[in-house]
């Protein structure tokens, strides 16, 4: 007879520590035009992603809001659908879009059944080469968007996320330039029309398709957007314009009325392709980049000063930041930007426990498989390399610098990029009651 094996729960289980990612790389391929093709060709289920990337975010309009707006009208209705007839059809097929505008680039992505491909991607291609911008959905998008500019003024988490970034790059900077109310008067249809004859066409398009590809997907997409009929003179990398930083550090929006005060704190940082970009982004985890976090610990819960705080890197394509963000009772502001400059401060000071470290070692390599799960999921691996210069290699060296990292070159890191004196502060709100 055999004896059951009992399940001893208070014995954590081993964790595995992956030293390389065997993952599905993007192939490329061009289509007869010359557009490059990423194919990340996988997965179980008959889907199929693709997304049209464009030169064509805030780095490249000539004045504010048409990158956004040109982006956001392209469902709104082409030369030859309404929306509604646009969206009947897509929801006919189970398809549906994505559109998204950011700093460095503006996309255009489609989701939809392998079987309906073909029947779906001419929608997307009318989207992308006929748009219309009608009068009246223009006029109804600007109108919501002037409504709710108005309502998220009142809140002081979305004013310190609005004018921070201005700290860092200046207002004149696409990087940092806060939007203001009236500049949503100066969009017009012709600028977008302007706007996207300039920077949505073939010889600045990008693609990147995820899924099961089968040969009919591969043709179809040299059908819609291999031909030479949407050229254009695409300047890819926009204007260059100088960062000018704020020459006061420490800055405060008054709120009179706010229950509460917004916090932003950060300093300017380099490229994703530096040699500290990952040791910092790991420092960056034991600060404040996940829930058990020592800016969480502290501020939450231990002072029971804010429901939540966090920190985080932005990589764009000419810059990279850091900030902390958070939300506290206006009455104990004061407080807590002392425990946050402490916890950087210990940071520069102490070496991480080897136990800590551990910890956050395998929340990443977690992380890190669990974001290449799927096609989709690897389509956008393979772009956030792409986007930035880099390639695959990239998250070798990221495994591998994770797994050798140690607390005293944590410590460095920090000396090196957390020194009180070298951080931007922005509070909106009551600061002091």
């Amino acid at each position: 007879m055999e004896t059951e094996t009992k399940l001893d729960r208070n014995t954590m289980p081993a964790l595995g520590k992956p030293s390389k990612i065997d993952i599905i790389h993007a192939v490329e391929s061009k289509l007869p035009n010359g557009i490059p093709v990423y194919s990340v060709n996988g997965g179980t289920q008959d889907v199929v992603k693709i997304e049209l990337i464009f030169p064509a975010g805030t780095r490249q309009q000539n004045m504010p809001l048409i990158a956004d707006t040109t982006n956001a009208m392209l469902e709104e209705g082409t030369t030859k659908h309404n929306s509604e007839e646009i969206a009947s059809l897509l929801d006919y097929y189970g398809a549906f879009l994505e559109t998204s505008a950011h700093h460095d680039y503006a996309s255009v992505a489609l989701y939809s059944l392998g079987k309906h491909f073909s029947k779906v991607l001419p929608v997307l291609e009318e989207l992308v080469k006929l748009p219309s911008f009608p009068d009246q959905e223009l006029d109804v998008y600007l109108t919501n968007r002037k409504q709710r500019f108005l309502v998220e003024e009142k809140k002081v988490r979305v004013v310190a996320a609005r004018n921070f970034p201005a700290l860092l790059f200046g207002d004149n900077h696409p990087y940092g330039h806060a939007t203001k109310m009236e500049e949503y008067d100066a969009v017009k249809k012709e600028k977008l029309a302007a706007f996207h004859k300039g920077h949505y066409s073939s010889n600045g398009c990008t693609i990147i398709v995820a899924g099961k590809i089968k040969d009919a997907v591969v043709n179809a997409l040299s059908d819609n957007f291999g031909k030479d009929d949407w050229k254009g003179n695409v300047e890819s990398n926009g204007k260059a314009v100088t960062i000018e930083s704020s020459s006061e550090k420490k800055h405060y929006i008054p709120k009179d009325k706010a229950l509460q005060s917004a916090i932003r704190m950060g300093r300017m940082l380099f490229l994703k392709n530096h040699e500290d970009a990952i040791p910092f982004q790991i420092l960056n985890v034991i600060l404040g980049g996940y829930f058990g976090s020592r800016l969480m610990s502290n501020i939450r819960e231990d002072k029971g000063y804010t429901y939540g705080i966090s920190s985080g890197v932005v990589f764009l394509k000419e810059a990279g930041y850091f900030q902390i963000a958070s939300e506290v009772g206006s009455d104990v502001c004061d407080k807590a930007l002392v425990e946050i400059y402490k916890e950087m401060d210990r940071l520069c000071t102490e070496p991480v426990p080897a136990a800590e470290l551990q910890l956050v070692k395998n929340y990443l390599r977690g992380n890190v498989l669990r974001s290449m799960d799927g096609p989709f999921a690897l389509a956008e691996r393979f772009k956030q390399v792409w986007m930035h210069g880099l390639d695959y290699s990239y998250y070798e060296k990221y495994i591998n610098t994770l797994a050798e990292i140690t607390s005293a070159q944590l410590k460095d890191i920090a000396c090196k990029y957390l020194q009180k004196d070298s951080i931007y502060e922005l509070v909106v709100g009551n600061k002091k009651v």
